[in-house]
């Protein structure tokens, strides 16, 4: 069941979650590539990468210039927070690879089908989260690029409309 979404949110942050929320409940492949057996860290992981990809959206949409001012100064303000995503997901790359190395091999003849198949479960969940690791560093590294240039195109169109007003 879809939750609404919320326009008339608290704060901020609040609406950007709500709207994650939302996102993530409208489309069933991704709820089920987010599902309850994955652990807490990783779903944090994957609203995060959620509301990174929902602010870029918001940003780069034409049509959006009456709140690109206040789009800007949110995903400003929410840069520095979610720069905390770097270090947590290079966290969680250590633990995939930790759980790699240690991580029994299943390859020979004495392997029961049981194991075998937990086997090959745990390496496509290892893959899975790395994909959800690499973008969520991804999609941080072009909101920031983004928002930069965004602010860049505005101070030039003022500066523009400012010399178009002394002429």
């Amino acid at each position: 069941m879809p939750r609404k979404l919320l326009f008339l949110a608290h704060s901020t942050s609040q609406f950007l979650i709500h709207i994650s929320f939302s996102f993530f409940s409208f489309l069933p492949r991704i709820k089920i590539w987010i599902n309850s057996s994955m652990a807490l860290e990783w779903v944090v992981l994957g609203y995060a990468a959620g509301a990174e990809a929902i602010m870029l959206l918001l940003l780069t949409l034409p049509g959006l210039d009456p709140l690109r001012k206040g789009l800007i100064s949110v995903t400003r303000s929410l840069l520095k927070p979610f720069l905390s995503i770097v270090p947590f997901c290079l966290f969680l790359l250590m633990d995939i690879y930790w759980k790699y190395e240690t991580r029994p091999s299943c390859e020979s003849e004495s392997c029961s089908p049981s194991e075998h198949l937990r086997h090959q479960k745990s390496i496509m969940k290892s893959q899975r989260n790395a994909l959800l690791i690499a973008s969520a560093l991804v999609f941080y590294w072009l909101l920031y690029s983004v928002t930069g240039l965004v602010v860049k195109i505005d101070q030039l169109n003022k500066r523009i409309e400012k010399l178009k007003a002394q002429d």
